[in-house]
């Protein structure tokens, strides 16, 4: 389906590591021995990155730019792996920094939209399709996804200008269609305005004639919203979550749109209705069993979100999140005991990442063992050393 938003995947390139011919030096060694020391720390730090240890990776990646400050390859590598801490204003800064040194490196500019998605900032993200359309024009996603941005901006005019601006280079389509009959009378396009009402009871003959197929469902959703009819928004969206051929990604997109960032008891219970019904249509995907563990634990429920992060484990133990999240929950539940057990599990897996050890350290105290909880918070503090939560338990154990 087009509209989608982007979902980036992994990247891996060359950094460019030759010395700059009009920067005067930023050390007192010779361009040659510049060249070699960058690419010894480019591809340390590409080492530890793969390996997870993402506080050294980092410190290579910045003793490069105290040498190469313009590297762009390397704001991006440095971007990512505070993004993986997430460290996001100090992520967004790197990768910004890369886009002005690289305007033209559409991986870099797709970073960016990640980092706005994540942000929920649909201005920036705005700018940012605008750089892949220029990049790639003949893309028709991202002038998709630009409209997206643009509604979700609650700008429904230029919206409309970017269909009518998609339509004109691509020719008509069943998903322009589509995309124009979500906008649910928030600035309907061309000479044919339709109100609220008039929209949704169009949808509605719509559904009629095809009661299986979920965008309509979702338009509907979209007009009842534009309605502020929540009630009837959310039962639409149960019939779409609840047809098999809704993508998993949407779903997934749809339920932490919902409950992210906000303390809307409404809000959180369509969100766990949704993730319910998702589950039930999907029981043996990760991702969506993760995401109503999410849930779960944002509502409170420790002991139910404890049940499916461990079922998520059980299907997949290479998700990071959901081993942090399963010791966490156990430290809040008081299992110590059980939590010490998961954390030595999850350390085999990940023996760089320092949250597991602080969680580890707060289990062991928790359990009365203040000496093994003292080693491990030390060890918290090797990873990252300026990390003030660590600090703060450490001080406390001394």
């Amino acid at each position: 389906m087009k509209g989608k938003w982007l979902v980036l995947l992994g990247i891996c390139f060359a950094a460019t590591t030759s010395a700059q011919p009009n920067r005067a030096p930023q050390t007192k060694l010779d361009a040659r021995q510049d060249t070699a020391i960058v690419k010894s720390l480019f591809f340390a730090g590409l080492q530890d990155k793969l390996s997870e240890n993402y506080v050294k990776a980092a410190e290579s990646f910045n003793k490069i730019l105290a040498i190469d400050p313009d590297n762009a390859a390397v704001y991006f590598e440095l971007a990512t792996v505070n993004y993986r801490q997430n460290k996001m204003q100090e992520a967004e800064a790197a990768i910004k920094k890369a886009t002005e040194l690289e305007t033209n490196n559409v991986w870099y500019w797709k970073f960016l939209v990640e980092m706005y998605k994540r942000k929920g900032d649909m201005n920036a993200l705005i700018t940012v399709f605008n750089e892949l359309i220029r990049l790639d024009p003949n893309n028709d996603s991202y002038y998709y996804d630009r409209s997206n941005a643009w509604l979700l901006a609650d700008k429904p005019a230029e919206a409309a200008k970017g269909y009518d601006e998609l339509e004109k280079k691509f020719g008509p389509s069943t998903e322009l269609t589509a995309a124009r009959q979500r906008m649910s009378g928030n600035g309907a396009t061309g000479e044919k305005k339709l109100s609220n009402a008039d929209s949704l009871e169009e949808l509605k003959k719509a559904k009629v004639l095809e009661p299986n197929n979920f965008e309509i469902d979702l338009a509907i959703a979209d007009a009842y919203k534009a309605q502020k009819n929540s009630k009837e928004a959310n039962n639409a969206l149960q019939s779409a979550f609840a047809n098999s051929a809704m993508p998993i990604e949407q779903q997934v997109k749809i339920i932490m749109m919902l409950f992210t960032g906000t303390k809307n008891v409404q809000r959180m219970n369509d969100a766990k209705g949704l993730a319910e019904i998702a589950v039930k249509t999907h029981p043996d995907n990760v991702a969506v069993k993760a995401i109503y563990a999410e849930v779960l634990y944002q509502q409170g429920d420790l002991q139910g979100a404890l049940k499916q992060f461990q079922e998520v484990l059980k299907m997949n133990d290479q998700l990071f999140k959901a081993w942090e999240q399963t010791i966490n929950i156990q430290v809040k539940l008081n299992a110590f005991k059980e939590a010490i057990q998961t954390a030595d599990q999850a350390l085999t897996l990940y023996p760089n990442q320092g949250v597991l050890y602080y969680y580890l350290a707060l289990a062991y105290q928790g359990n009365g063992q203040k000496a093994e909880a003292l080693t491990q918070i030390k060890a918290a503090l090797q990873l990252d050393a300026e990390n003030a939560v660590y600090k703060e338990l450490y001080e406390g154990l001394k």
